[in-house]
Parts: C-alpha cells; structure tokens; sequence
C-alpha cells in the first residue's frame, strides 16, 4: 500500500526550525578546510616503521608537477599494499582473516597528477576460490577481463544462494545474478582491502586524466582511479576509503568514470571532488560491484551523465551526508538494477544539494533510497524528480523542490506534485500508531562533530616516543599512559600493532587518538567483561576523537567522565572470528577471550547524565549477549553506518536511550534491534542478511518507541516474527506475512513505526497485528 504524502507548501527560502530540536540544515557539500599532514615517524620512507606511503618518495617517486605522467607512480603504490597483503590460511579464516601487522595510507601530498590510464592495483587481480568449501580456500591470479570471463564460463550451472535449495542464484535479482558467487564458485572473491587514499588537500592533491586520452571514449566506462578490478565482486574488501582528493577527468573523455569504489563492512568517500573538465563522463562515482558499505561525507560532483551510480548488489549499504550534485547529464543519484549479485542496495543521505539534474534520484529494483532534509532544483524545467521503478522504495523527508513538474513518480505515473515533501514513502509503513501520524519518529538529529587535523607536527605524541614497541606482542599499556599524559592534544600508533592488557586513561588534553589503521588489541585479561582498553576519565567541554583504528579482545572505550565522543572509522573483530585469535596468526600475539561480547564503546555510568556520542563507520558499537545484557543504557546516539553481526543477542540493543541509526549493515541474528525501558530508536536505511533460519523477532521493544526501515535480503530464511512490541497491558506481534516480498530479489523492505504518543493495542492479552491499529493512506492534493 502507497503513502502517497504528508505535503506542504513552504517557500525554498524558509529553514526548518520547526522540525527538528537541532540545528537546520544548509544542504550542500561543506567542503571542509582539511590540511592532513602527517609527523616524520608516521611514514614509510624515514625507516621508523610508519606505514603512511608517501607517493612522491621512493620506492614509487611520483612528480604532481601536472606535466609528467604519474600512471605507474600511482599504481605502484596501490600494487604495494597488495602486495604486502598477509593472507590467513589457515583455520578457514579467510573473511575476516587478514593479518593486521599490514596497514597502510597511500599519502598524497599537495600537487597535480597527471595520469593518462586507470590508478589500480593492477592485473593481474588476486582473487579467491571457495569451491571446496572455506577450510580449503585456493588463491588465484586473474589476468586480464578475458581471464575473468573464461573462468566464469567454467563454473558449474545453478549455484544456490548461501546453499539455499528454494533460492536459485540466478532467480535472484531479475536473473542478473552471475553464476560462481556460492556453492560452485570458481572465482568468489577479488582480494582488494585496506586500500586508504588520503590526500593533503582536497583543492591541491589533484589526479587528472589527460584530454582525450586513449581508452576513455564513449561507451568505455573506464575509471580514472579503481578500487575493484573484477566483476564478480567481493566481501573480502574490507576498509577502503578515499581522502581529500580530487578527480579531475579531463576534457574529451566520455567514457571516463572518477572513482570506482567498493568496501565492505566499512569504508567510504569523504571531501572529495568529482569534476568532468567539460561536462562529458559515464559517471562520478560508481560501485557497480558488490559489496559496497561505507560512509560517504563532503562530495563535490560535477558533470557526468550520473553522479552517484550503486548498483552492486549483495550486502550493500551506504550512507551519505553534505554533498552537491550538479549538472549531471541523466541522473544524479541511481540506485539498484544491480548487474552482478542478489541483495539490494540501499543508501540513506541527508543535506543534498542537487543542481540542474533531468532527474534527482531513481530507485530501481531492490534500490532503497532514505533521502532526507535537501533541496532538489532545475533552472529549467525538468520532468520528474525522483523515479520509483518496480521493487524500489523511497523515503523523502523534508525536501525542497524547484523546477519539476512533479515531486514522485512511481511505475512511470506521476503521484506526487508540489515543491515541498515533508515526507513521502513509497510503501506504506506497518505501525501501532495513528494514521494520521508521520511514517518515522523524527528524533532530534544532530551532525557528527566535523574535527580538523592538527596543523602543528609538534603537538602529536607518537606512542613509540614513550616507549611502545609496537610488535603486538609486549603490553604497551604503560608506554601509552605516558603518551596520554604528555599534554599533546593528537595521540598517535606509528606502526601496525599494539597490545594494552590494562586500561589507558584518556586526560582531558587529549583531543584525537588515531591508529592510522593500526590494531590494539588485549592479549591477557583478569576477570571476564573488565575495564576497557581505554577509558575517558576527565570531563571536558571538547569532543574526544578517536579514529582509524582496529580492536579486539574486549571492551575499546569506557565512557566515563562527562565529554562528548566521536569514534569513527574502528573495526571490532567480529566475534565469530575469536576463534581464528586464539593463537598468535592473525595478529602476533593470542587473544584475550573471556570476554563474551568483544564491542566498541560502553556507558560505565548509566546513573549519571545522559552521555552524548557520535558514531560512524564502525563496527560492534552495541549488542546484546545472549543473556540479553549489555544494552547500552542512558545515551543519546548518532550513527552513521554502523556493522554488528552474528552476536549472541540482539545486534543493536538500547535501554533507556535515545538513538538515531543512520544505515547499518547487519547479519545472521536472531534479532536485529531491541529497545527496553522507555528508550527511543529510529532507524533510517540498513542491509540485513539471514543466510541461516533464525527464531526472532527481529525487533524487540519494551515500552519503548521504535521506528524502522530496513532491507530484508534471503525472504526465504526470514523469521516468523518481525516485530514485537510489549507493555504493561499487553503484548502485540507483527508477523512477516504483513510484509511483501519484492517481486524479483529474494528479500522484503521492512517498514515499521511506532507512534510517539503510544500505541493503542488490546488490554490484558496478546494482540496479533490484525487487532491492532492499520495504517491508511494519506492522500495527496
């Protein structure tokens, strides 16, 4: 059933005071003043056991003067961290299995590059086999497209989705699923991970394409810099992010695509610009390959026929905030219509600008597009703005429109006109509410704290300098306490890997933490669920950064004293891969493995105030045990593309809490979100995958207000129970037959609200969703 709007009419110069507690949005890329600079330890070339790859130093000895051709330079630098990739053989700990003493930036330090081919890793690709199962994993080298294509060729016909027999591969996603990608794979995975592109400058650390170069004409949909080189996708490419840069593709180019980029689990794009030097490009930014998850923040792309293609398919779930979109020639943002792989592919954004596009957005099948608080205008006039194709979906939540004849279009007829959304959905949500309420619960929104670098090399203490050794294996807790301690506001891991087997007690001098990618993890613990690796012990009235960084073995961050904290870019082992952690491998040292629920952050005063804590790109920021512990309790949350996955309890528990989840990217759970004791959570946009039957619910609230939407991904595998709600009076279940299926991918959206002022259900019993109160249409002028 089709929302079709809550609409009113509000001039484009008005702000949105009145909706949102928080501050209104200027959409649009905010183009962040960054200067990253890095100390002299922290590189590769000073021999100090950096790991920051400097393109401009030897072994690769790039110019940026914008006349000599820097195609190899660049390249050798991208064949480097491959190269030095260290695969885990053993234990079948492929997935998450790659050693972590090999971390690394490729640094691009102010300067124009010229290339005149595609920046890759390189052919041959390195890919993986896991026809004979995960314990016998084989590696290859795939030369060239043509090597590719006859080794799909080669695999065996009808492959099943996760070795379901009711989901054929290629039944999935309107039959444009490549065969190879589960049962009988020939060639499953690329091995692309841990590629880190980071500029100085955004306006200075340019890579250009020549004006015509060869290889790039129309039809060519050839990338000036790659992240992927195979088609048949990846979840093994884990971590890869793009930087302060900007792609310039020339002139007489029009087949040129900026950037190629995929990642999985975590990742993402940021202050960034995309330009086609004279309008002409296949498109800025493409991720036609699966999987892509990330955070994607300050985009500038400009020209192109598209702006933002995703249509990778699988696990895909980005998050994208504060861009502009101009001039492009079709579309600026296209979802979905994935080429290879089942899945959809979902994108939650917020404070666009898009400019002089024939048309904004379209959702194709399985595309899930969250779009809020933007303004979408055409200088002339323009047809349509946002096109729903068939198993699409749309939710557009404050949007201002200029210059379309209509706002929505759903199966090529217009169903929405005016020049202000307040918000539209394309499937009607399954709510406990009144139908004359909004479809989500408009929770306060607050931006994630948009920190600079610090300019002055001086003021960064290098843990090393204090006596860490850094080789994973000697506990450097006392080392790095020191570093704490020091007085510098930027505290910083030179190389791959630490150990802290006590706790670091963060002052408040201390303004940013950065692994630069590296690990710190516990090798030995005294008592299980103890104190954390580090702990914020001082009050302060600046936010505490912590960033780039990878975890295991317990608890990362304490949050005790009252400070504001952001975490971004930190990866929490999963806990299924502990057992690959028991012995020294994957990283130098064992594991410490009493605690049950390896996670990223826990509120250590849940009596005191409310903590407030910004969250992005991470993984296991909250969950559950199996004993329904440790919710996080009394917070109020922003998050950003968040992955938790096969944890005992709830993926994402809360208690008492406020929390807004921006997209996530989720598996095999039992139940995904859980709220108890009056806590408020909405969830705007997510992935979630079942590739094994599960009890449920899959969402769990306990007087508490819920809403939600998400993409369900294997329908066959889902659980019988969507959502559960209970009260003091009663207790009401929402099954999954109140959901569709999508008519050609194997999954469902799921779309549920509860309303603000409570829900009305039947005293005294158990209530089935039928008894409850059905939502209605809410028609349009």
């Amino acid at each position: 059933m089709e929302r079709k709007v809550a609409q009113t009419m509000r001039p484009l110069g008005v702000e949105a005071e009145s909706i949102h507690a928080c501050a209104p949005v200027t959409p649009g890329d905010r183009h962040p003043p960054i200067n990253q600079r890095y100390p002299p330890e922290a590189f590769y070339h000073t021999g100090h056991g950096g790991r920051v790859l400097d393109v401009t130093q030897p072994p690769f000895n790039a110019r940026g003067d914008g006349v000599t051709d820097d195609t190899q330079a660049l390249s050798a630098a991208l064949q480097f961290v491959r190269e030095h990739y260290e695969i885990f053989r053993q234990h079948g700990c492929t997935y998450c299995g790659q050693q972590s003493d090999q971390n690394w930036i490729v640094y691009l330090p102010d300067g124009e590059y010229l290339v005149r081919d595609t920046v890759s890793q390189g052919w041959p690709a390195l890919a993986m086999n896991i026809r004979n199962g995960w314990s016998q994993v084989e590696y290859l080298r795939v030369n060239s497209p043509a090597h590719e294509e006859e080794l799909y060729q080669a695999t065996a016909p009808d492959p099943l989705l996760h070795g379901n027999p009711e989901t054929p591969a290629g039944d999935d996603n309107g039959g444009c699923y490549m065969r190879g990608q589960y049962n009988s794979a020939m060639v499953y995975a690329e091995n692309n991970w841990a590629i880190r592109v980071i500029g100085q400058s955004r306006d200075h650390s340019v890579i250009r394409l020549q004006d015509a170069a060869a290889g790039f004409a129309e039809g060519a949909a050839k990338a000036v810099l790659a992240l992927y080189l195979l088609q048949r996708g990846s979840n093994v490419n884990i971590g890869n992010i793009v930087e302060n840069i900007t792609i310039d593709t020339g002139r007489d180019n029009p087949g040129a695509v900026g950037l190629q980029w995929n990642s999985s689990n975590w990742g993402g794009v940021r202050n960034v610009a995309i330009r086609a030097g004279d309008g002409q490009g296949r498109a800025g930014l493409l991720t036609d390959a699966n999987n892509a998850t990330g955070y994607h923040h300050d985009l500038l792309i400009e020209g192109f026929d598209v702006g933002i293609e995703v249509g990778a398919g699988r696990e895909t779930m980005v998050t994208l905030e504060y861009a502009t979109l101009s001039g492009q020639r079709d579309t600026a943002i296209r979802l979905g219509d994935a080429r290879v792989g089942g899945g959809g592919d979902s994108m939650s954004a917020r404070g666009l600008l898009i400019r002089n596009a024939p048309l904004a957005a379209r959702a194709g099948r399985a595309g899930q597009l969250m779009l809020l608080e933007s303004d979408v205008y055409a200088d002339t006039e323009a047809q349509t703005a946002f096109v729903v194709a068939s198993d699409g979906f749309l939710l557009a939540r404050d949007i201002r429109l200029s210059g379309y004849r209509s706002a929505v279009a759903r199966d090529g007829q217009p169903v929405v006109r005016g020049n202000y959304l307040q918000e539209y959905v394309s499937t009607e949500p399954v709510r406990l509410r009144s139908a004359a309420s909004p479809a989500t619960l408009r929770l306060p929104i607050k931006d994630s704290p948009l920190l600079l670098p610090e300019p002055e090399l001086s003021q960064w203490a290098a843990v090393d300098a204090y006596g860490a050794v850094g080789d994973g294996i000697a506990d450097d807790t006392a080392a790095i306490q020191r570093a704490m301690e020091a007085g510098k506001p930027v505290v910083y891991f030179p190389k791959a890997n630490y150990v802290i087997n006590g706790t670091v007690n963060i002052p408040a001098s201390v303004r940013v933490i950065t692994g630069l990618f590296g690990c710190v993890h516990r090798a030995h613990a005294s008592v299980p669920d103890g104190p954390g690796l580090f702990r914020v012990a001082a009050p302060s009235g600046e936010p505490l950064h912590i960033c780039q960084l990878a975890s295991a073995g317990g608890v990362l961050l304490d949050h005790e004293a009252e400070r504001t904290v952001v975490l971004d870019d930190i990866f929490i082992f999963f806990n299924h891969t502990r057992a690959y952690t028991r012995e020294a491998g994957v990283l130098p040292s064992a594991v410490a493995q009493n605690t049950t629920l390896w996670r990223l952050y826990r509120n250590t005063r849940p009596d005191g105030a409310t903590k407030e804590v910004f969250v992005n790109d991470s993984s296991n920021f909250v969950g559950h045990d199996a004993d329904g512990s440790p919710a996080l309790e009394n917070v109020h949350a922003w998050a950003r593309m968040l992955n938790n996955e096969h944890l005992p309890g709830a993926c994402y528990a809360f208690r008492r809490a406020d929390a807004w989840i921006f997209g996530f990217k989720s598996e095999n759970g039992n139940t995904l979100l859980c709220a108890e004791d009056h806590a408020r959570l909405e969830v705007l946009g997510g992935s979630f995958l079942n590739w094994s039957a599960h009890m449920g619910p899959a969402i769990l609230s306990r007087n508490s207000l819920v809403s939600a939407i998400y993409f369900l991904w294997h329908w066959g595998m889902t659980t019988e129970t969507i959502w559960r709600h209970e009260d003091p009076d009663a207790v009401t279940t929402v099954p999954s037959t109140r959901f569709n299926k999508l008519d050609n991918v194997d999954g469902a959206v799921i779309a549920i609200c509860h309303a603000a002022e409570g829900c009305k259900m039947i005293g005294g019993q158990t209530a089935t969703f039928q008894d409850a109160m059905p939502g209605r249409d809410c028609l349009a002028d």
